[in-house]
């Protein structure tokens, strides 16, 4: 046993041993997950918006299905039209974006405002994973609804042989 020096204070006992399997907390109550959520949201934000700006507008309007999902099962997706949306404002053409898909809008300002806010509080040094607290589920609850329903409306039109939207699935 170890004694503390003659008029010093005692030595600190050994502490409990590190819970295994919880979160790593970073400073103000933040975990290590919301931080690489954070970051991953914005970098695939700026990802996002860097290949739309790069992608040329007469390849997406060519008709050619560059979708995963219309490539693999015949059919459009929920998203029909949002790459097309991307790269028509990327390239300044917000109008032919909104023809597209006007939630392509929507998610491309999202993803703008990740990228930039991401980047900011880096340099601020400032805990990026701060964003995360302003997403409320109710909202983007109804948003999802609201694009599902959007979807599911455009294509229920193409079956009944409304052309309106055949430019996007073409």
């Amino acid at each position: 046993m170890t004694h503390a020096p003659v008029g010093g204070p005692p030595p600190n006992p050994p502490g409990p041993p590190a819970p295994q399997g919880r979160p790593v907390h970073l400073a103000r109550g933040y975990s290590l997950s919301a931080r690489a959520t954070a970051i991953a949201l914005g970098a695939v934000g700026a990802v996002g918006i860097g290949i739309a700006a790069l992608w040329p507008v007469g390849d997406v309007d060519s008709g050619r299905p560059s979708c995963v999902f219309r490539l693999l099962f015949g059919m459009p997706c929920p998203g029909c039209g949002m790459t097309r949306a991307w790269v028509h404002v990327a390239h300044g053409d917000v109008a032919g974006a909104f023809w597209y898909n006007p939630f392509g809008l929507l998610l491309m300002a999202m993803a703008a405002f990740a990228a930039l806010y991401v980047a900011y509080a880096l340099v601020r040094r400032r805990p990026p994973e701060r964003m995360l607290g302003w997403i409320s589920a109710k909202p983007a609850v109804v948003l999802f609804g609201l694009w599902i329903g959007w979807s599911v409306f455009r294509v229920w039109s193409i079956s009944q042989g409304q052309d309106t939207w055949s430019v996007v699935v073409a």
